[in-house]
Parts: C-alpha cells; structure tokens; sequence
C-alpha cells in the first residue's frame, strides 16, 4: 500500500517515488501534448519565451516539467518537516504532491502554471522563516519578488501576494517597514520589465493587455467537459481535500503556537488560490495547481494522523490506479 511504503523516507522510497512520478508522466514522454491556451506575451513574457521553444522541443518541455515537480515535491516534504506540520522522516507530502500534480493528461506538459507553483513553494519556505526570524526583511523582499517573477509566467500568480499580506496578520507583523518592503519586492522585476517594454516603445501594449484582463474577468466562466473517470478521479480529490481540511482544523488547538501559525497560513493560502480559481477562465484546469500545495500539507498531515490507515491507503491506491488508467488510456484513443 502507498501510504504504508512512503510513511518513512530511506533511500528506497526515494527511488520509488521516482519510479511512481515517472509511470504517471509516463504515456507524456511519448505523447507529448499541450493545451490550446491564448498566450498574451505582454501579460506573460516569461512563458510567451518559453512556449515559442517549448512548440518546437516538446519532449524537452515535459521532461522539464516533470523534473520541477519532482524537485518541487522532494522541497515541499522537506519545508513541512523542517518546520514542523508533518513528522520527519516521511515523504507522504511529496508522495500526494506528485499524485495530485499528474492526476490529468492536461497537467502533463509544460504549462503556464509549473514555474509559478514552483516558486511559490520557494515563497512558502521564506515566509515560514518570517515567524522565527528577528529581522526577516531579506525573506520579505523575496517573497514579493519571486511572486512578480511567477507572475510573468502565469499572470494571475500576482493575486498571491496576498498571501504574503495575510501572512503578518498571522504573525502579527504589524509594522509598515515589513508591509512596504513586500511591495518594493513586488515592483521591482515590473519595473525592469516595464523599463525594457518603454525601451522598445512596447509600453503602452503591456498596460492595454492589464486592461483588458481586468475589464474581462468572468467568473465561474469554464468549460467543466470532462469525461466520466475525470469526474471520478475529481470527486475523489476534492473529498481527499475536504476531509483533510476539516481534520487539520479540529487538530489545531493542540499544536504547539509556530505549528497553528503555519496552518492558519497554509489555510489562507488555499483560500486565496480557491477564490481566484473562480475567475480564472480559461486557465480553470492549470490554475487548480496553485490548490494542490495547501492541499498537500493538509492531505499529507491527515493520511499521518488518521487511525484508520488500512481504508485510506486502499483509497489512495485506487487513485492512483485510477489516474494511471486514465492518463493511459489515450494510447488507445
């Protein structure tokens, strides 16, 4: 049983999650495919550089892909365990991370979403040290920098700045040195970015293109096709999600102070992505991977304290068996 295997974290289990994460990409190795998405090269310049290599060099694109949620799994288990949300020594974090992040065909490529959920896992390793920390000013420019850099991949990554806003409520950083020093972090790559686009005599394009996403913002405006096995294997995430969600919750007034902090956090965090899920349009099916990080921690917290291991981990492996048929099967479609 999964659950079972990855509850210790030797050598072993890290070979195995590679041989796991490499059988879910597996079909995309060999199929690689993408997602007809409108690419705006002024709301995301980063990727528009990206997708113009990434159509030629496909199979490059994937195996990239692949290797930065493999790596983004391997660092999110290690900041869960380092600040204490989950036991050491396990990599069920990582385990439901690369699960979730291979769960459908559509996420198996190189999508807009992929460096940006990436860096937000960066961006959560230096918020948790904000709460430890005297003087956490570098970790505060950081993270607003690193979100506007997200930003330039998947635009509507820079909604998660406020993240970093509810952060200090959290920690109670009531001071405006800290509230301002995000912004300057946040501004500072837009202002280069800006400065170049002036340079060209682009400018004007850039600020029409914010324009015209803001003016065209609809929520709930998504196509929800999918097949039969999609909405299983969706049903099943989402009462993954909630379950663990509710457990965490009812766990909280026993941890220790910094342990509630990171949740209450991590809870925010899955708010934000949530409501802005709602207007994301077009980009419904990548931008849910903003949910699975959250997601993960409450799920990976949930799979360790739960008493009834023996159901869970028949109900994780027929997930996982579930998404394998169901990202194989497009050989035979």
């Amino acid at each position: 049983m999964l659950i079972k295997v990855f509850k210790t974290s030797f050598l072993l289990q890290y070979i195995l999650l590679l041989i796991l994460g490499g059988l879910l990409w597996w079909v995309s190795f060999f199929y690689p495919g993408t997602i007809d998405l409108q690419i705006n090269p002024y709301l995301t310049p980063g990727y528009a550089l990206l997708d113009n290599f990434i159509a030629v060099n496909m199979l490059t694109g994937t195996i990239s892909a692949f290797s930065l949620i493999m790596i983004g799994a391997f660092f999110l288990n290690f900041i869960l365990a380092k600040f204490a949300l989950i036991p050491k020594n396990t990599l069920i974090p990582g385990l439901v991370y690369i699960v979730f992040m291979s769960h459908s065909t559509s996420l198996l490529y190189f999508h807009p979403v992929v460096i940006p959920a990436f860096l937000m896992i960066v961006v959560l390793y230096f918020l948790f040290q904000v709460y430890t920390a005297t003087e956490a000013y570098a970790q505060i420019f950081n993270s607003g920098f690193i979100i506007a850099i997200a930003s330039f991949f998947y635009f509507p990554s820079f909604y998660l700045i406020l993240v970093v806003w509810i952060s200090f409520i959290v920690f109670r950083l009531y001071y405006w040195r800290e509230w301002l020093i995000v912004f300057f972090g946040f501004l500072t790559p837009f202002l280069f970015l800006w400065t170049y686009f002036f340079w060209i005599d682009e400018l004007h394009l850039v600020f029409g293109s914010y324009a015209e996403y803001f003016s065209g913002l609809k929520p709930f405006d998504f196509d929800l096709q999918f097949s039969i096995l999609n909405y299983i294997v969706s049903a099943i995430l989402i009462i993954f999600v909630l379950w663990s969600v509710f457990l965490v919750a009812g766990d909280l007034n026993e941890k220790t102070i910094s342990v509630r902090k990171g949740y209450w956090l991590l809870f925010w965090f899955f708010i934000i992505a949530t409501l802005t899920n709602i207007i994301a349009c077009n980009f419904f099916r990548v931008h849910q991977v903003l949910l699975f990080i959250p997601s993960t921690a409450f799920i990976a917290y949930s799979f360790l304290r739960s008493h009834k291991t023996l159901w869970m981990d028949l109900f994780f492996s027929l997930l996982v068996i579930l998404i394998l048929i169901k990202n194989f099967i497009i050989v035979f479609e």
